[in-house]
């Protein structure tokens, strides 16, 4: 097993092939023009801060007033280690993740499934939506993860009704 030194001469050394530092700036780039372009075309569903994480995931979050007003919202989610996008539903806490969890239990869900709750665990529903992003071609893929995440939203609207 290796100590915090080792990790860190290891992160060192990959730092110092310059690689890191521009896959990072650029994922944090289009993570801010994402949301930016959210912000622009849906000033009525406010997005929270963009939350960086530590290169396990780097996400933001999104309020639609019929999901708000039950404490939920909808994050937009890079998976580092996967290089996946992912879109869940999430609740404002625990006590409301088991509520909501417990109630869409038994619903049908279509397409959708619970996530497994357990510690650590933020999504109530989570979905793949873009498996291999192509970040050079930074518009469409905004524009992709909206239309997405915008049939996400429709339909997590009705199964929360």
């Amino acid at each position: 097993m290796n100590t915090l030194n080792q990790h860190i001469k290891h992160y060192n050394e990959q730092l110092s092939l310059g690689h890191i530092q521009k896959a990072y700036k650029g994922i944090m780039e289009m993570m801010s023009q994402l949301k930016t372009t959210w912000d622009n075309q849906y000033p009525e569903t406010p997005s929270g801060a963009l939350y960086a994480g530590y290169m396990d995931m780097t996400f933001i979050s999104v309020k639609p007033t019929e999901l708000s007003d039950l404490d939920l919202r909808v994050s937009i989610v890079y998976m580092h280690e996967s290089h996946t996008f992912e879109v869940w539903l999430v609740a404002r806490n625990r006590k409301i993740q088991m509520n909501i969890n417990r109630q869409l239990k038994g619903k049908e869900l279509g397409k959708y499934s619970l996530t497994k709750l357990g510690p650590g665990i933020d999504s109530i529903i989570a979905i793949t939506l873009v498996n291999k992003p192509d970040f050079d071609q930074m518009e469409d893929l905004i524009r992709e993860i909206i239309e997405k995440t915008q049939n996400f939203i429709f339909d997590m609207k009705v199964l929360v009704r």
